[in-house]
């Protein structure tokens, strides 16, 4: 089980949601790339990688506990 969230790290993980959100927004409206800052590094992400930033996304609103994460088939609690 994870332990939980710090307030620090709440604020954090919920503003990155947030520019993570902004940022597929902006794909899902025709802008050609966008650039995420996190963890001292840049990612920039074209309109092919929706896929991977859904799924940073779902990531980050697990951590919050905003949504659950599915189990992978075959593993057992």
């Amino acid at each position: 089980m994870r332990r939980p969230l710090t307030p620090d790290e709440t604020v954090l993980y919920r503003r990155r949601l947030s520019e993570a959100e902004t940022a597929l927004h902006q794909l899902l409206i025709g802008k050609k790339s966008v650039s995420l800052n996190y963890n001292g590094e840049s990612v920039t992400y074209v309109q092919s990688d929706e896929g991977k930033i859904r799924s940073y996304i779902a990531e980050l609103s697990a951590a919050l506990g905003l949504i659950r994460r599915a189990r992978r088939p075959g593993i057992r609690a």
